[in-house]
């Protein structure tokens, strides 16, 4: 006789959604006492896995198959109306309170969070240091709920599948249930670890290392028959060892480790041990613990909290500059009220409908409609959130925008008053500036975060038998296209090394050991590489002053004293070997927080308003450390555009109609590469001094 799950309501696992729920929302408030709150959406993953697969498993033993227009139905019921309504309200806060050069990027997620594939969207992101000064997105929480709706999605179908061998073959249907998910689990176990391992940062985003969790949960319920066979005295065992780990989790764990990997047995094995708790002593100690009434409440509102709480932190944050953790836990706190209403108005009467419950066509109808109004909210954002004044140029027509050209020969003696106190037409369009990036191509010119090959391509005048390397973090990278145009100017063949946060220097950023390791690889593969080339000299460049030394890296105290020792060794090093530097200066550095297009949004008719301070802007830049290592190794020359950059005392965010910097400290490319007429005049300079071969027409 098949055995069926018992369709007993568990108030224990509505009490570890709570635990789950108030893990994340603590992380995510930025209390520094639980640093592993992220592991609540491994407990997520578990449980759902589990409910899930009873439920098709008492179908499939009941019926002797599975009907997915019933399965798919009940879900979309339950998941995607309040859904529906958090993303037209991402959407409103994205319009209206975040910086618009992140609109379009944060439509298209939206778009792709409707779609349940947002965490696709997010991974190609984590690789992607062009990336790096994108805020966080509204609904940067939809990544778990797209690997479980991916999940949801293929695990029936296999399910259907599994059941006809049973009819054929006449076997057991939990036995070949089981051996058919462990087909999932181990390899998505395995590849867990291996993409984590290689310090990928979307392995905390794709679906393929997060599938084992789910199926932990499933394989759970798989075997509930024979676990609910176990000694009472196991149950309390499994309750009180599962609570400790998800707590030593919660406690021990930091968000700088790799993860999922390895050690999210931990949580997923803690939650797994409590589900199997409850399934042995029903009314057990712990379980008559997570039974309490508030955590049951919160465990049945966390669906819609979970949903709320992200848009509320980023409106708050992002939005209205609300930071830290007390004001991170009252936003979490404000979250309850829509998710209190959401809950009541619109995820329970949908869910619990009358009419939707005649038929799944109707609820298949309604939830696809309610996808739509996702997909809709979302690219609207990211068609029509730039304000119009900033759209008025016609395609092709960034060649008639002067940008630093318009600074003419003398720049100090330029003045940006009264006719550019306000620019009717702005380039690059300010939708479009946060991603005015140089075009080379990241998969083979820039080295990923979590690489440390020296990856390198070629450019410039790609023939010439003049051989420069140009090498350092993401500041050099910016200068691609601009150099590409010096190089074949003067006849150079240029190779560029670039990875980003990590300059070209003996001495390095410290994000987290990993990361640290790394950069000091990359280094050292870029340096072998550069000294069996032999070229005629080096361009480097970095956005740092402050760095740490590999003997005091154990303290991770980035100084700048370390940055000036750490370049002086590394120029040192090509110098001895008969390879001259010549530095880039780096670009002066905005202050912390600033957004150029934000600032410029909001001023449309003053644009000096967004104007900063040039001397607090060299100090925070590169430029301190690049000097004094420059000064202490004799023959290295220095190429410093910032003339051209930041002419007067203030910082203008706009020349010759010309945005100057995108989000961050980077420069918009459209202006690096209006800068090519003096970079190609003053890197001849620069390579005559040093001796490299420089046509005549490069006067």
């Amino acid at each position: 006789m098949p055995h069926a799950v018992s369709s007993r309501f568990r108030l224990d696992i509505e009490g570890m959604r709570a635990v789950a729920i108030g893990l994340v929302l603590v992380y995510h408030a930025g209390v520094t006492f639980l640093p592993g709150g992220f592991v609540g959406v491994d407990v997520f993953f578990v449980i759902s896995g589990f409910l899930i697969t009873g439920m098709l498993v008492a179908e499939a033993e009941k019926r002797g198959t599975i009907s997915l227009r019933r399965f798919y139905a009940r879900r979309a019921k339950r998941l995607l109306p309040i859904a529906s309504v958090v993303l037209v309200a991402a959407a409103i806060v994205t319009a209206t309170v975040l910086p618009v050069s992140e609109s379009r990027t944060f439509g298209v997620d939206i778009a792709a969070a409707a779609l349940y594939v947002v965490n696709w969207t997010l991974a190609g992101r984590s690789v992607d240091y062009a990336a790096q000064d994108v805020g966080a997105s509204p609904v940067l929480h939809f990544w778990s709920l797209s690997v479980e709706e991916q999940f949801y999605i293929a695990w029936p179908l296999l399910l259907i599948l599994v059941l006809v061998l049973v009819r054929k073959r006449r076997s057991l249907v939990r036995p070949t249930m089981g051996v058919a998910l462990l087909v999932i689990v181990i390899p998505s176990f395995v590849w867990s670890v291996v993409l984590t391992g290689r310090q990928d940062p979307s392995a905390f985003f794709v679906t393929t290392t997060r599938l084992w969790e789910l199926g932990i949960g499933a394989l759970l319920a798989i075997a509930t028959p024979l676990v609910r066979r176990l000694p009472a005295w196991s149950g309390h065992v499994l309750a009180a060892t599962g609570l400790a780990a998800i707590g030593y989790a919660a406690v021990t764990f930091r968000d700088t480790m790799g993860w999922p990997g390895s050690a999210a047995l931990v949580p997923v094995l803690g939650t797994a041990a409590i589900i199997a708790a409850g399934n042995i002593v029903p009314a057990g100690a712990f379980q008559r613990l997570l039974s309490w009434r508030p955590l049951v409440w919160i465990g049945g509102l966390s669906y819609s909290l979970y949903l709320w709480h992200w848009v509320v932190l980023v409106a708050g944050r992002d939005g209205f500059g609300l930071e830290g953790a007390r004001w991170g836990m009252a936003l979490v706190a404000l979250s309850f009220i829509p998710a209190w209403v959401g809950h009541h108005l619109i995820e329970n009467p949908v869910r619990f409908s009358e009419r939707l419950s005649v038929g799944s066509t109707t609820a298949l109808v309604t939830g696809a409609a309610c996808s739509l109004v996702g997909i809709v909210a979302g690219l609207s954002v990211a068609t029509f959130a730039a304000p119009a004044t900033t759209s008025e140029v016609a395609g092709g027509a960034e060649q008639a925008h002067l940008g630093a050209v318009a600074l003419g020969s003398d720049p100090s003696a330029s003045v940006l008053g009264t006719p550019r106190d306000s620019y009717p037409v702005i380039w690059p369009p300010l939708a479009d500036a946060g991603m005015d990036i140089p075009s080379y191509d990241r998969a083979e010119c820039f080295t990923a975060p979590t690489e440390s090959e020296a990856k390198a391509c070629d450019f410039g005048d790609v023939d010439s038998d003049v051989h420069l390397v140009a090498v350092g973090d993401s500041k050099l990278a910016q200068w691609y296209d601009a150099l590409d145009l010096v190089g074949k100017a003067n006849g150079w063949r240029l190779t560029m090394y670039s990875k980003g946060s990590c300059p070209f220097s003996d001495s390095g950023r410290v994000r987290d050991e990993q990361t640290w390791q790394v950069c000091s690889d990359w280094n050292d593969a870029t340096l072998d590489a550069i000294l069996a080339s032999q070229p005629d000299a080096v361009i480097t460049s970095q956005g740092s002053k402050v760095a740490v030394l590999p003997e005091n890296e154990a303290t991770a105290t980035e100084t700048e004293e370390d940055a000036i020792t750490g370049l002086t060794r590394r120029w040192q090093t090509l110098a001895d070997a008969g390879i001259p530097v010549i530095v880039l200066a780096d670009n002066p550095r905005p202050p912390s927080g600033y957004d150029a297009i934000t600032c410029l949004t909001d001023n449309a008719q003053d644009a000096t308003a967004c104007a900063f301070p040039g001397d607090a802007a060299v100090d925070a830049s590169g430029i301190p450390a690049q000097s004094a290592a420059a000064a202490a190794v004799p023959g290295t020359v220095t190429v410093d555009l910032n003339d051209y950059i930041c002419p007067a005392q203030q910082c203008a965010p706009v020349i010759g109609e010309v945005i100057i910097y995108r989000s961050g400290a980077h420069i918009t490319n459209s202006y690096a590469v209006s800068l090519v007429p003096v970079a190609i005049e003053r890197f001849a300079t620069a390579a005559r001094e040093v001796g490299v071969a420089v046509p005549a027409s490069s006067a």
